[in-house]
């Protein structure tokens, strides 16, 4: 008898080494004779050893098999059962998490083969948020190894060999010129049959025609789908077929830091990339007093004249905002706005099944913005000063006279237009809406008093020229004046006939 725990199988009998130890012992009692009292002790006394070492051997065996199950060791290599040979079988569970766990790697493998690198970034990062559109998902097409990171992102030559396809120069003409385009920008394709993106502002004044241009030099007529001036979107349609659409991401996922690339055809240098990094988030960007502030992407890559309704990328391809706008100033550098997609898409929708945003809300007014700093500066009343009220709106029937200050709405307070956008914007056309007002009277004493008003539908967006759109915010004038103020002997930049219809904005903002 060894003293191991697991004997050693005779040659002969590997299957159960036990039986064949105790045959072996047996043979040594000659079957014709009684036991000797001390045979029959030392038989007792190795009956006991072995009955203990097989007691020993099932709460090893036991404990390796809780071993095993926690450190997820595969079931062969746990010992077999002594005795009777016996095959562990699973159980239904285990069964299912190993089929479960055999499916999610052959589909990853089929996944990369057929998706490409960044797949699960795709699917996961942004594309299922497009749902909305009426445009289908799409992918990029594998390129070669060095056209990636590491970690399956693109390089900067990567984004722009798989993303340049679906980025065109847009060009818009008026009557009255025929030779150079009035207005130069870029746009994005959102669809293989010809529906593209671009700001509204580019395709503004576009009376004779509007020519885009896709990567290849081709050139097509493209007629206005939807176009919308309080959130400077637009969609333009060309008739083409196996166009090549832009992947779009979800810009909730973006963090500061981050690197884009930039794509688009500033000052007529068609297709140029650039590349930054992203310096700001939920950045409230309008181009002009008319614009419904917009969620920006602020990004310190390039962007210039032209750039406008361009694509601002992540590194996996995907578009996250709609280069706008910069601000162009003397003392700053490096500071673009891209509109992020999340904001754009619900529009973009909209653009393409109306025309135009439908049941957008408006109440009717046109107001200078007081701050509460400049309202103690010249001791007035801080809100919306009231310029103007349109008679055909509900808000003429209320008290509400001209130099009237609206300090609040449904209870929040309204300091400039962004404030109340943010109100009215959730609310629709024939939605009330309460306002405490402030009147300055003639004692210079103020009265406080509360106005209630039906919201009204905002058809102006569509409108291609600026024609004094409601809700409309003016410029503060100085109480201190009364006269005209001077021109500014150094005013800012005018916008290149031949590259891009700029719009100022109200902090220097262009295009």
């Amino acid at each position: 008898m060894t003293d191991d725990i697991f004997p050693t199988p005779a040659p002969d009998t590997p299957e159960n080494p036990q039986n064949q130890s105790q045959e072996s012992s047996d043979k040594t009692v000659p079957e014709q004779s009684a036991p000797k009292p001390d045979e029959a002790s030392a038989k007792l006394n190795l009956e006991w050893r072995r009955q203990e070492l097989e007691r020993r051997r099932q709460e090893i065996i036991e404990e390796l098999r809780e071993l095993a199950y926690n450190e997820a060791e595969p079931l062969e290599y746990l010992p077999k059962r002594v005795g009777k040979t016996r095959r562990h079988s699973l159980s239904a569970g285990k069964l299912a998490l190993m089929f479960a766990i055999l499916f999610i790697v052959l589909f990853m493998s089929a996944a990369r083969l057929v998706f490409g690198r960044g797949w699960i970034k795709n699917m996961f990062g942004g594309n299922d948020n497009l749902k909305s559109f009426t445009i289908p998902i799409v992918t990029h097409e594998e390129l070669e190894d060095s056209y990636y990171q590491p970690d399956g992102r693109y390089t900067v030559e990567g984004i722009y060999k798989t993303c340049s396809p679906s980025i065109v120069t847009i060009e818009a003409f008026l009557d009255d010129n025929i030779y150079s385009a009035y207005g130069q920008g870029s746009g994005i394709i959102m669809t293989s049959d010809g529906y593209i993106i671009t700001n509204a502002h580019v395709i503004a004044d576009a009376k004779l025609a509007i020519i885009v241009r896709l990567y290849d030099g081709t050139e097509y007529n493209a007629k206005v789908v939807g176009s919308d001036i309080k959130t400077d979107l637009a969609i333009v349609k060309i008739t083409a077929d196996g166009l090549t659409p832009a992947q779009f991401g979800d810009t909730s996922q973006l963090k500061i830091g981050e690197q884009v690339v930039a794509i688009g055809s500033p000052a007529g240098f068609e297709h140029s990339c650039t590349t930054g990094i992203i310096s700001g988030l939920n950045r409230t960007i309008k181009v002009n007093s008319i614009n419904i502030g917009m969620d920006c992407i602020q990004i310190d890559a390039a962007i210039n004249p032209g750039n406008s309704g361009g694509a601002l990328l992540n590194m996996w391809g995907q578009v996250i905002g709609i280069t706008s706008s910069k601000l162009e100033a003397n003392e700053y550098d490096n500071i673009g706005f891209a509109i992020s997609i999340d904001a754009a898409k619900p529009i973009l929708e909209e653009l393409i099944e109306n025309g135009g945003v439908l049941g957008r809300p408006k109440i009717g007014i046109s107001f200078y913005e007081v701050s509460d700093s400049l309202a103690k500066l010249y001791n007035m009343p801080a809100g919306l000063h009231i310029a103007e009220i349109s008679p055909d709106c509900d808000i003429a029937n209320t008290p509400l006279a001209v130099d009237d200050v609206i300090t609040e709405m449904n209870g929040v307070t309204v300091r400039s237009a962004d404030d109340v956008y943010k109100i009215i914007l959730k609310l629709h056309p024939g939605d009330e809406v309460t306002a405490k007002v402030v009147r300055v009277l003639e004692s210079g004493n103020t009265k406080e008093f509360e106005i209630t008003f039906k919201l009204m539908e905002d058809t102006s967006a569509s409108i291609q020229e600026d024609t004094g759109a409601e809700d409309d915010i003016l410029p503060m004038p100085n109480p201190d004046d009364d006269h005209e103020p001077e021109e500014d002997p150094e005013p800012e930049i005018e916008a290149d006939p031949e590259t891009d219809s700029e719009t100022e904005t109200e902090t220097g903002t262009k295009e």
